[in-house]
């Protein structure tokens, strides 16, 4: 199975993808991607997630691969899919 990190990543785990997506995109992507750990994880902690988005030891290095993995993910199946149908909210 191919990582959607390939090529975007280097062999010490150093970031180096310079892909750019609109601002709408990276924010539906974002929720997707929350969504999606939230129910792999079932963990409400917000501590837990945002863990998983730090760098390592360096810049560019992600402490956890899967976070990676998890955001390419969610930015390739918004690329692919369009925008999210999200619920609407109301004022009431």
């Amino acid at each position: 199975m191919k990582l959607h990190s390939e090529g975007k990543i280097d062999e010490n785990g150093k970031i180096f993808s310079d892909e750019l997506i609109t601002e709408k995109q990276g924010y539906e992507a974002m929720l997707l991607m929350l969504y999606n750990y939230w129910k792999s994880t079932d963990s409400n902690d917000l501590t837990d997630i945002l863990s998983g988005g730090e760098y390592w030891l360096d810049y560019d290095i992600p402490a956890d691969s899967a976070f990676w993995e998890y955001w390419l993910e969610a930015v390739d199946k918004i690329k692919k899919n369009g925008f999210l149908k999200l619920k609407k909210l109301s004022k009431e």
